[in-house]
């Protein structure tokens, strides 16, 4: 058995090393493509800021696989934060790790979109659309503790695999094809939009090839499909049936959806947003005041979002969109495409303006703006000119990385202010010490910063020196770091309407700057201003101030700064798993044993996302010298 397993891991790594070594150049200009995708990835990963979102997912994600946990509230999916907990073991907590899915799954994507463009067009067009992706500025700015971009890895796979699978009605693929669809949706719930589309797009390539839909095989293959993904949802629907079977309650998305255990629910969820939220249908084409001003159409305001987070895709994109629907034998991708966006983005767009969540429009934008690039340069361009285009559009793309005002405010070139206070905690604080953090600091900063130490907020260490004096024991000597926040509000934005809260803040800041040394100012890019390194430098801004002292504390206060936190209802690491507001209990030998089943599938959940990215350079390689598809299916 070993032998077996160790001829295959080494056929595995032989593929590997032949893709990155192979002469082809093909091959060679892919592994190009993705290198600098990685690298691009790899400076957004280590600099970009840290939004409440992001705190948000980064601390659920911490002993969420320890922890057994199946989904989060506000999710029905796990698999980002098991992927997250196991880089967090692996790795540490820290910013990097914490966007390890974003960073990996992002930088396949450029192999993904280069076998599904290649599908549909050519070996050079796949190459464009890979180079495309990996300078793509709104893909790159989304390597953050998000689910969205390790989801579209998962789709953009199964969509080839399913058109792939179209070619030949072979069942193996549509299954594999289902399995990555499966990931995808217990990634993020959304990708079940993506199974209409793709019974629709079954049924339009049988009736354009004069074949029949309705016979024993097709329906062989889609149930092949159907049943694969549908293993991937036994987590959250077991979770949700034994959470209301054992509490008569659900999550927040299953509550929304059904409905059931809503006057239960409501003391956990009402405070959320989407708590209740409903689909805005007329708001898509009429406007909706509320989120689009002028009565902008909703559906036109987020298709908008790509034009000023992604100009170059978008203008491309469009002007091949109309290249392609004037010429009949290159449209199978345009059709493609309008049906794998025709349910997913009315849905999100009535009931979600997050710009996150529309990172699919780009991606499945880039084909077609390739394939006008390719049909421009091909006619009017000569190959070093062409060269001389594709230099140009990179060094355009680290130009608008570097603009302030687009969809995200996050910086590319200049790391943020709390990913610098976390590698000053990890260098140079000891691990016995106080750290006090400003409470203007937004709490899930204070928390991700400080996570692993002992920490307490400015509000809990003013109230806890007011009332040491009750504690019997002696006072200690206690190094204390104190973290300020230099402008007065780091991430609330409501603290100027605080007035005594701040004052409170400021006087115990002036504690710290009297009596301790201020051994580290944090300066990081201005938000509102545009950034480079090195021409830049003045648009930096003071954001915070870090101080040393020893302080006289009774001991006690370590114990206190230990205490479990709390944050968006869960304690951080789920610890005790079973005092957690959504844990249930199981009753009976079936639910035991389905609770188990859900339990091993989610960790072999973990475990197929890991050896997709060794699957997917197996696809490369082996799709190395396919048919030339110059037009269509």
């Amino acid at each position: 058995m070993e032998e077996k397993t160790d001829g295959a891991l080494d056929k595995v790594l032989d593929k590997i090393l032949g893709f990155i070594l192979s002469r082809d150049k093909t091959m060679f200009y892919l592994f190009l493509i993705f290198f600098l995708g990685f690298v691009l990835r790899f400076i957004a990963a280590t600099n970009l800021g840290v939004a409440a979102d992001d705190m948000h997912h980064t601390l659920h994600a911490v002993n969420f696989l320890g922890a057994e946990k199946l989904t989060t509230y506000d999710q029905s999916a796990g698999l980002w934060h098991s992927f997250t907990s196991l880089a967090y073991a692996l790795l540490g907590v820290n910013q990097l790790s914490s966007r390890v899915a974003a960073l990996i799954f992002g930088s396949f994507s450029i192999l993904a979109i280069f076998l599904l463009a290649k599908e549909f067009f050519n070996i050079k067009i796949a190459l464009l659309a890979a180079f495309f992706l990996a300078i793509a500025p709104f893909h790159i700015k989304s390597t953050v503790a998000e689910m969205d971009v390790m989801t579209m890895f998962f789709v953009l796979i199964s969509m080839f695999l399913f058109v792939k699978g179209l070619r030949n009605s072979k069942i193996k693929y549509f299954a594999i094809s289902g399995i990555f669809l499966g990931l995808a949706i217990y990634t993020k719930v959304y990708p079940l939009l993506f199974i209409p589309s793709l019974i629709i797009y079954f049924v339009y390539f049988n009736k354009k090839n004069k074949k029949k839909t309705l016979t024993k095989n097709n329906m062989k293959l889609i149930f092949s499909l159907l049943v694969c993904a549908f293993l991937f949802a036994i987590p959250t629907i077991t979770h949700n049936y034994l959470l209301y079977k054992d509490k008569g309650f659900l999550d927040l998305q299953f509550t929304n959806t059904l409905g059931l255990g809503k006057n239960i629910s409501a003391q956990y969820y009402s405070w959320d947003s989407f708590f209740g939220a409903e689909n805005d249908w007329r708001g898509l084409v009429l406007g909706n005041a509320k989120h689009a001003p002028e009565g902008v159409p909703i559906l036109l305001w987020v298709i908008n979002y790509i034009r000023v987070a992604d100009p170059l895709n978008f203008y491309l994109g469009t002007l091949g969109f109309f290249m392609i629907f004037f010429r009949k034998g290159a449209r199978d991708y345009l059709i493609f495409f309008v049906f794998a966006i025709l349910f997913i983005l009315p849905f999100l767009a009535s009931i979600n303006l997050l710009a996150k969540h529309y990172l699919f429009l780009e991606v499945l934008l880039i084909p077609i703006g390739s394939f006008f690039a390719n049909e421009i340069s091909s006619k009017y361009l000569k190959r070093r000119y062409m060269k001389i285009g594709l230099v140009a559009v990179f060094i355009f793309s680290l130009f608008f990385l570097g603009l302030a005002g687009t969809i995200s405010l996050r910086h590319f070139y200049g790391k943020s202010a709390i990913a610098q206070a976390i590698e000053f905690k990890e260098e140079n604080m000891e691990l016995n010490s106080l750290i006090v953090l400003d409470s203007r600091i937004y709490r899930g900063g204070v928390h991700w910063i400080a996570y692993g130490r002992s920490y307490l907020e400015g509000t809990e260490f003013l109230q806890f020196l007011n009332s040491q004096e009750q504690i019997g024991s002696e006072e200690v000597p206690i190094k204390t770091y104190y973290i300020e926040c230099v402008p007065d509000d780091c991430g609330w934005g409501t603290v100027k309407n605080q007035q005594e809260f701040n004052l409170s803040m400021e006087y115990l800041t002036e504690v710290f700057r009297n009596n301790g040394n201020l051994v580290r100012t944090i300066f990081k890019p201005d938000e509102g201003r545009s950034y480079f390194p090195f021409i830049s430098e003045k648009n930096k801004i003071e954001d915070m101030n870090i101080y040393e002292t020893d302080l006289m504390l009774k001991p006690e206060v370590l114990e206190i700064a230990k205490k479990p936190r709390n944050w968006f209802l869960y304690d951080i690491g789920y610890e005790p798993k079973e005092k957690q507001f959504d844990y249930y209990q199981t009753y009976g030998f079936f639910d035991t044993l389905l609770n188990k089943i859900a339990i091993w599938i989610s960790k072999f959940a973990v475990f197929l996302s890991l050896i997709s990215l060794f699957y997917i350079v197996y696809l490369v390689r082996k799709d190395e010298n396919p048919v030339d598809n110059n037009s269509s299916l």
